[in-house]
């Protein structure tokens, strides 16, 4: 379920091992141009501000909070390849903007937990690191890679990468 950000800090503040274990295995974070001024985290060199480039449309959970977005699948998306993205309600993680395709992309988690990005061939592409994809042709992803998806920046997340994020945040 896609949340804000501020629900995600509350829930690790008050019960964090509890949190840690109903966390889905990798999330992506969008923060809209509003909010982008306040880094996710406080690392010089290593915070990325996250904010759709062309504000066609802001997610509508939130004025100007950031949101993350679970990286699962939905048992209704009958796509077998993976974790679908894009713009229309039927795909696994829904962002909701005009450079957006219907179908835009695809995540696939391997067996040995690391994730893959495929772009579907989409109208404004999608991008790992400022790099645009081939279409189709699959793309390792780390923890805390900066990926855009027509003009809709996100930072994808660990779960584990996650969890630090939000402990830097809160502080000592």
């Amino acid at each position: 379920m896609v949340e804000l950000l501020s629900l995600h800090i509350g829930r690790f503040q008050r019960e964090r091992a509890e949190y840690e274990r109903t966390l889905p295995p990798a999330v992506l974070v969008f923060t809209p141009a509003s909010a982008a001024t306040q880094p996710l985290e406080d690392d010089d060199e290593t915070h990325h501000h996250f904010r759709t480039l062309t504000n066609v449309s802001t997610p509508m959970l939130g004025v100007g909070e950031p949101i993350v977005f679970p990286v699962i699948k939905n048992q209704e998306n009958a796509f077998g390849r993976g974790i679908t993205v894009g713009r229309t309600g039927n795909n696994d993680v829904v962002l909701d903007d005009g450079t957006v395709s219907r179908f835009h992309a695809w995540f696939q988690r391997e067996t040995d937990g690391r994730y893959i990005l495929t772009d579907a061939g989409s109208k404004n592409g999608s991008y790992v690191a400022g790099v645009r994809l081939t279409p189709r042709r699959p793309s390792l992803l780390t923890d805390g890679s900066r990926l855009r998806f027509g003009q809709v920046e996100v930072t994808f997340y660990l779960a584990s990468g996650f969890t630090k994020v939000l402990a830097r945040r809160l502080g000592p």
